[in-house]
């Protein structure tokens, strides 16, 4: 019961019960995160996990759910209760603000700082079970959709989304099984398949952006821009979730209609098994494939379709809220002060509201410091001024002429972005220039940065990748003037070294990780070596002192000691040599030992460990680069944030870099840890800065692009896949209403004509939405669709457009199960199910004539919407075994009967470039219902391949254009 006295013993907000309360959730949480962050054991020749393993970490991680939901509840019910017995329990809640309470500020930094890295931890466990990987999903998703943990672990969810979500989106669809060609490995057990993982985590998403319209815009205001806090590869984070979900659906459709495209049954040339992208050996059938890729492709359209409805949803309450203010204007008729009282908003002075360190506007005391740099940086780039406004005219579009107009380029909010954006931009020019001394002064300056050792190591370590190793090097070796100055230098230091975990390494390793992994280089002074190497023994000895195994070591001075010896050596054994007659001299192994025995009085008990050292010295050097930012890029040279995985080039090098990726993202947290960045939300600070309308266009600006994209290949892939049309029908609808509803033409233009092509395609009779006929006939001119305005039949007319698609679209389930019943009748007959457009016609007994042989058969004949097949019936098995299979847009029927032979009357012919022979029916009727049937198909799919082959035609003249 004494676990949490220290950081619960001391709320006097709360009474004795209280405290004990929470003293015994926080052991209770500290009892689940140690079994949750256990490792799983292998048994039996590491092939197999051990039972009791895998159900204590299941069982640790639902306890863990079920610990976050039920603790925030008990908290809130508790503050109603304390509220409710004061004065007026109706303003109980209201009154009450818990947030504010000690204990419960504790116990959120504490899920923070325990939790989060424990589901970190656990990455391996869900790459290899899917059943590890749903309960840490649903413990994010527990932590993103509670508002009451939302707004306070901003850089943890940016972390966790980016970790657990977007890295299993951007692996690609995982529908192949292990041990197979391409985009999986090639040795089977060792990178299990993620299908599982990616159904789940797309479902997880549907629910994430479905309960309430303005999360989606959250996400994308809260991660939208870099700042000082997360480095690249969390922000943007609606941008790449948007562009993840576009790219797998497209690849799920990829896969589906290249196994309608090569679908044949008796294994032609024409089969998977001989086709190119299909040559591989695998488990999962074909029909097993095109499920899970059907499934998740379903899946993905799902989730845009909650992120599109999202913005739809905002873009309709933007409107009604103008129309709101419209109205109150004209009835006041104050429309034209109204008008001077916004534009005298946005002449005010931007920094009124912010906070200090976010103030664009400098003190007195630092102006001439700001004025001095700009002046400096915009006179060195002023040769390129003219260059860059060419290039910027040249690649202008409308696009983003639209985009410029549709915005409030005056708001607060963006005005502090862009000066927020410029000044760091100008900073990180001077650390290049001038180093990383007078960068910092100008960030504190300009109150981007707090003049503590704590704000300053943590910018140096979420922009380490921008700072040129040999700089960053050099101003961690910095000692100071005075006493003062002395400890100033010591915490930073301290700071940025805490950030990483040495717990579990032996100092070799330790050290190896230091130098070669936190973005440094160690400079040349010795004095600043001496500086840096004493910082990482404190950190060391903090992280393993009393384990003997990892640290044998009486004090921290032997750690330092050691350190440099290991330099030493590392630089002995590794430096380029003068080739001399008698050979280099290289220190031994003895004589290692020898040096240590002056400091180290237990060197002769450790000596294995000292001699492991030796050799992992001497089998692997510890690189330090020597040359400046080899393959990092200075801010202002970083394009767009990109998609985890782009550089990776097969699925196994992907797995390995994801897990790699845990021990960063875990010194992030560590760097973040004292951080409190609050989730901001439209509803809240955010009203008065950005209306609802510019969020919501800008959010719709950056993703429409992507959406477009993956509606637009699935049109392209209608003749091979009538499911997945069906799929994008809602996105397309939303998609166009939300470019309506903000009055963006453009985007309005691009989402119509793909309308205009699902319509040509189902042969519907209706007209684009956007365009009618008056009464004489002739085409009308909309003035509000030229102008980007709201058209309210418009959007009637396109929901009522998409609502007879789906139903154009549906597919009976009687026909669906007789395809299914016959299928299971003909050996490989599954292939038959590829395409969800092809139906079952009819089936009979006919007599094939043989030319050559001038013998007869019996075969069963199958016929389908777009194929003919015959098959005869294996004795052993009971099924079907098909000997030919003819496309039905290639075939021709000629009636083959004669009135002086019974025979000849009930045949007919069937010509063919593949196969032409003569068949014979039982009787005349039936000869008539084949030749009817058939040549009615026939029909119907010459009809539809005309169709295909027009869109085909359109889609290339659209990729050359």
């Amino acid at each position: 019961n004494s676990i949490g006295e220290g950081l619960f013993g001391q709320d006097a907000s709360s009474n004795q019960g209280v405290v004990h309360s929470n003293i015994i959730s926080f052991a209770v949480l500290a009892s689940f995160i140690k079994i949750s962050s256990g490792k799983i054991r292998m048994a039996f020749q590491n092939t197999e996990p051990v039972p009791r393993d895998v159900a204590s970490k299941l069982l640790s991680l639902e306890l863990l759910l079920h610990f976050i939901k039920m603790w925030q509840a008990a908290v809130s019910a508790e503050n109603t209760i304390y509220g409710a017995a004061e004065t007026n329990p109706a303003k109980a809640v209201a009154t009450q603000n818990y947030d504010e309470m000690e204990s419960v500020a504790t116990m959120i930094y504490v899920v923070r700082r325990l939790v989060v890295p424990t589901l970190l931890s656990n990455t391996s466990a869900a790459i290899e079970d899917c059943r590890v990987y749903r309960r840490v999903l649903r413990i994010i998703s527990q932590l993103w959709c509670n508002p009451y943990y939302r707004r306070q672990m901003k850089i943890e969810l940016a972390v966790l989304i980016e970790h657990f979500v977007l890295k299993v989106i951007c692996l690609g669809p995982q529908v192949n099984p292990t041990g197979t060609e391409g985009d999986t490995p090639t040795s089977p057990g060792d990178m299990p398949s993620l299908l599982h993982q990616q159904l789940d985590v797309l479902e997880e998403m549907k629910i994430w952006f479905s309960s309430n319209p303005k999360d989606a815009l959250d996400l994308n205001i809260n991660y939208d821009n870099q700042g000082d806090m997360l480095p690249n590869e969390y922000c943007k984070l609606m941008s790449k979730l948007c562009e993840a979900l576009c790219s797998l659906a497209e690849q799920c459709g990829a896969i589906i209609s290249e196994h309608g495209r090569f679908a044949s049954i008796n294994g032609g040339n024409g089969s998977p098994r001989k086709s190119a992208m299909f040559l591989r050996e695998n488990e999962m059938s074909k029909a097993h494939v095109r499920e899970a890729a059907q499934s998740m492709r379903e899946k993905s359209f799902d989730a845009i379709t909650a992120i599109v409805k999202s913005m739809m949803d905002c873009a309709i309450v933007s409107r009604e809220q103008q129309q709101q203010q419209l109205m109150v204007a004209a009835a006041l008729e104050v429309a034209d002060s109204y008008a001077e009282d916004k534009s005298s908003i946005f002449d005010t002075d931007t920094s009124l509201g912010l906070s200090p360190q976010m103030s664009p506007v400098p003190s007195f005391g630092d102006e001439n410091i700001v004025d001095y740099w700009k002046t400096s940086i915009e006179r060195r780039k002023a040769p390129l001024q003219p260059i860059l406004l060419t290039s910027s005219q040249d690649i202008q579009t409308p696009l983003s002429f639209n985009i410029k107009h549709s915005m409030s380029e005056d708001s607060p909010k963006q005005a502090q972005l862009q000066h927020r954006q410029e000044s760091l931009d100008i900073a990180f020019e001077l650390i290049a220039a001038k180093g990383l001394k007078k960068g910092m002064d100008y960030l504190i300056a300009c109150h981007l940065l707090t003049p503590s050792p704590r704000h300053i190591s943590a910018f140096l370590r979420i922009h380490q990748s921008s700072i040129d190793p040999g700089i960053l090097g050099e101003y961690l070796g910095e000692g100071g003037i005075d006493g003062a100055d002395v400890d100033f230098w010591n915490l930073i230091r301290f700071n940025f070294a805490r950030a990483t975990s040495f717990v579990g390494m032996n100092i070799e390793q330790a050290l190896r990780n230091f130098l070669t992994n936190c973005g440094f280089r160690l400079p040349g002074e010795a004095q600043k070596i001496d500086r840096i190497i004493s910082t990482f023994s404190q950190c060391y000895w903090e992280d393993n002192a009393g384990d003997l195994h990892k640290c044998p070591f009486q004090d921290q001075d032997t750690v330092f000691l050691v350190s440099f010896a290991i330099i030493m050596l590392n630089t002995d054994l590794h430096k380029s040599y003068v080739i001399r007659s008698k050979g280099p001299k290289r220190m031994t192994k003895n004589e290692f030992i020898t040096n240590l025995r002056g400091v180290y009085n237990g060197v002769d008990k450790f000596r294995d460990y000292i001699y492991a050292i030796y050799d992992s010295i001497e089998s692997t050097p510890i690189v330090i680069s020597h040359s400046p930012l080899q393959d990092k890029k200075r801010r202002h040279e970083q394009g767009p944030p990109s998609l985890p995985f782009k550089d990776q080039k097969d699925f196994a090098s992907s797995i390995q870099s994801w897990v790699k990726s845990v021990k960063p993202a875990q010194e992030l947290l560590r760097t973040n840890a004292v951080r409190n960045d609050n989730f901001a939300t439209f509803d809240g600070q955010l009203d008065d800065e950005m209306s609802l309308q510019d969020l919501t266009c800008q959010m719709f600006s950056a993703n429409w692009h992507h959406i477009h994209g993956a509606i637009n290949a699935t049109i392209d892939n209608a003749h091979l896949d009538l499911a997945g049309l069906d799929c994008c029908i809602d996105v397309l609808e939303y998609s166009l209403c939300t470019a309506s509803y903000l009055g963006m033409t453009v985007e309005r233009s691009a989402f119509s004509k793909l309308l205009g092509r699902v319509n040509r395609f189902n042969d519907l009779k209706v007209k684009k939405a956007g365009a009618r006929k008056d009464k004489s006939g002739k085409k009308s001119s909309n003035k509000a669709e030229s102008e980007g305005k709201l058209n309210f039949e418009d959007i009637d007319q396109v929901r009522g457009l998409t609502k007879e698609l789906h139903t154009s679209l549906f597919v009976d389930d009687a026909k669906v199960e007789t395809m299914k019943q016959v299928a299971r009748r003909i050996r490989n007959g599954d292939i038959l199910l590829n395409d969800p457009s092809r139906t079952f016609v009819r089936e009979g007994d006919l007599i094939k004539r043989h030319h050559l042989a001038g013998r007869s058969s019996t075969y069963r004949f199958f016929l389908f919407s777009d194929v003919l097949v015959y098959a005869h019936k294996s004795p052993a098995q009971g099924d079907y075994k098909v000997h030919e299979e003819l496309p039905l847009h290639l075939m021709k029927i000629e009636d083959g009967g004669s009135p002086l032979s019974n025979t000849k009357q009930n045949s007919f012919h069937i010509h063919h470039p593949n196969k032409s022979f003569l068949v014979v029916a039982s009787s005349k009727t039936e000869k008539q219902q084949w030749i009817d049937d058939i040549n009615n198909s026939i029909r119907r799919e010459v009809r539809r391949k005309a169709k295909i082959e027009k869109s085909r035609i359109e889609a290339a003249r659209r990729a050359q254009i």
